[in-house]
């Protein structure tokens, strides 16, 4: 969820979605999706700032990015499991 007058990056709201749309939040409880989003996007620029967020920023998804999102979702996911 965006909070008012706290525009997100639309690279993190782009990988966010994927993960929605792509059935990767299956295992995440409902009242801890924002939590996940949040873990989400620290990974994702912890670990896959260049490979990742820089290439959806650009516009692009290919499927080493779908790839890498799965990926990381899947970890953070697995907390919930």
């Amino acid at each position: 969820m965006q909070p008012q007058y706290s525009p997100v990056p639309v690279e993190e709201q782009v990988a966010v979605i994927y993960c929605g749309v792509n059935g990767l939040l299956e295992k995440v409880p409902l009242e801890k999706v924002h939590e996940f989003e949040h873990l989400f996007v620290q990974y994702l620029h912890a670990k896959h700032q260049a490979d990742v967020l820089d290439i959806l920023r650009s516009g692009k998804i290919d499927d080493d990015v779908k790839a890498r999102l799965a990926e990381a979702a899947k970890e953070i996911a697995g907390k919930y499991a």
